[in-house]
């Protein structure tokens, strides 16, 4: 197993005791690492780290996750999304936070193997203006719709980019050219 394996199982044992605070700290610190644990999926249960964050309640763990692309609709095993997971512990709140990031999901195959590339939305009603730090790749569909440094795009309330028809993103825009936020 190389360190990067061994590392994100470290942070699923700190996730799985509910050490949320130390763990979200360490993904600051290594922002890589955290776009990977936000992929993972326990072989033995199909659990992810959003799973976990729901079966805590946590969040901020939760919106994190989602913003480096975890998928909130992704389903265990035994066919429970975090959710319901979030649900069944009485987080009633938080399940129905991770309910309305699994409508706009636009999370793909190629989004999911790979963590460097960001998720996108079409929650258009939360537009957020921001501009690009570095250059970003964002997952649309079966597509990679770059964003050079210093460009304005949009994101969601989850900090998902929004991506328009045939990858527009400033603004994003409908099938005739309108803007959708």
């Amino acid at each position: 197993m190389d360190k990067r394996q061994q590392a994100i199982k470290l942070a699923y044992s700190e996730a799985k005791r509910g050490a949320w605070e130390p763990l979200l700290s360490a993904w600051r610190q290594d922002p890589q690492l955290a776009k990977l644990c936000s992929r993972y999926r326990k072989p033995s249960s199909g659990w992810t780290f959003l799973h976990q964050a729901a079966y805590f309640g946590h969040e901020a763990a939760c919106r994190e996750l989602i913003r480096l692309g975890a998928a909130a609709a992704a389903l265990s095993d035994e066919q429970q999304r975090p959710t319901d997971v979030a649900e069944e512990h009485n987080h009633f709140l938080l399940a129905a936070f991770l309910a309305r990031a699994c409508e706009s999901e636009d999370i793909s195959r190629r989004s999911l193997s790979n963590p460097d590339l960001l998720p996108s939305s079409s929650l258009w009603n939360e537009a957020l203006e921001r501009q690009a730090s570095e250059l970003m790749c964002v997952a649309y569909g079966d597509y990679i719709v770059k964003i050079p440094a210093g460009s304005r795009y949009y994101v969601d309330s989850f900090e998902r980019t929004l991506v328009g028809w045939h990858g527009t993103f400033d603004p994003p825009s409908g099938m005739s050219g309108e803007s959708m936020v």
